[in-house]
């Protein structure tokens, strides 16, 4: 019975968590301003929005190349990119993104490697991830638009509340940039000696030292996965460049609209945007469209029907190209509906 429950419980939450920011956004959506703002959307930066979108999948797809590197060399571009469509498709589709541990599986069955270091391969993709989009934000916030949202004194309005989120993206922006990629660095470059002194701090005695070092080791192990400076940097650029062209595909798409923000904007939309994708309902439906409005209207004073109109076109964009190509992917790599449930499975299995 249990094993029933917590699909039914998981459901449950994705279902209720989409309604209700559905609910939200409906509110502030003017159906008839908002089909008129997509009549006269520009046809020709939407497209190219979706080009940026794809080139992104295989900037992605070959940085998850350079991290398997160590493990199996040259992987074909193809399986990694027709895997990737059909694991983000996957997370589209099913809430709790359950994709992101289909598609390591599905590659090393297919390449015939460890599931272990594939599995591995992603979460340090996320990691990296995080880290850019955080440094990202830091440089918005370095600009003049970005000074004056953290400036602004108002009290109550929109102006007042997008300084008060951005002032705690700050606080991350610190803490992730300022210790977290330092600290990756130094635990892929030196392990051994971080591991030496920090055996040395607690010695025998057992304690949250002691506790910090398992922890510590278990993090080097799963970073083991990158064995050179040079693998390091690459996966480093290999990231700025990645988010570098989402941000463009979203600016993209914003200027479809006629809205006149700037490239560097994007490195703060693209936060609560990402926020929203990894929300737990298939393909963060509501959330994203919730938050994609309130901070289009709340940082840059955009109307709410074309915050609404936009946020519903950049979701598209998002999902549907990438929906279509991962089942074309999983049509033509003969891979069945069945199993990919049991490889999806394994995160639903795990504590």
């Amino acid at each position: 019975m249990p094993s029933a429950v917590k699909p039914a419980l998981r459901i449950i939450v994705s279902l209720l968590l989409t309604l209700s920011c559905l609910f939200f956004f409906a509110r502030r959506f003017d159906v008839r301003a908002a089909t008129r703002s997509l009549r006269e959307a520009s046809p020709g930066l939407i497209l190219l929005s979706v080009a940026l979108t794809l080139l992104a999948y295989l900037i992605r797809a070959w940085r998850w190349r350079v991290l398997m590197a160590p493990v199996k060399k040259g992987i074909g571009m193809y399986n990694l990119t027709s895997t990737m469509f059909i694991g983000f498709m996957i997370s589209f589709i099913v809430p709790f993104r359950l994709g992101e541990v289909a598609r390591p599986v599905l590659l090393a069955r297919r390449e015939k490697i460890s599931a272990t270091a594939s599995i591995a391969a992603v979460a340090l993709e996320r990691l990296f991830d995080v880290m850019t989009v955080m440094a990202l934000l830091a440089v918005f916030v370095l600009t003049a638009r970005g000074s004056a949202l953290v400036s602004s004194q108002q009290g109550g309005g929109a102006e007042h509340q997008a300084s008060v989120y951005l002032r705690k993206a700050i606080v991350a922006t610190a803490l992730l940039v300022a210790i977290a990629l330092p600290l990756v660095l130094v635990l892929v470059l030196f392990p051994d000696f971080v591991m030496r002194v920090m055996k040395a701090v607690h010695g025998r005695r057992h304690g949250a030292a002691a506790r910090l070092t398992e922890i510590v080791e278990k993090l080097i192990a799963g970073l083991g996965i990158i064995k050179h400076k040079k693998q390091l940097m690459e996966t480093i650029a290999l990231s700025f460049l990645m988010w570098l062209v989402i941000d463009a595909s979203v600016l993209m798409g914003i200027r479809a609209f006629d809205l006149r923000l700037r490239f560097t904007d994007m490195f703060l939309l693209i936060v609560p945007l990402g926020l929203g994708i990894v929300m737990p309902t298939p393909g963060g439906v509501g959330p994203y469209e919730f938050l994609c409005q309130i901070s289009l209207s709340g940082f840059w004073g955009v109307p709410e029907a074309s915050a609404g109109a936009a946020a519903v076109m950049l979701h598209a964009i998002t999902l549907l190209p990438t929906i279509a190509l991962g089942l074309i992917f999983m049509w033509h790599g003969g891979v069945r509906p069945a199993e990919v449930r049991k490889m999806a499975s394994i995160s639903s299995s795990t504590p």
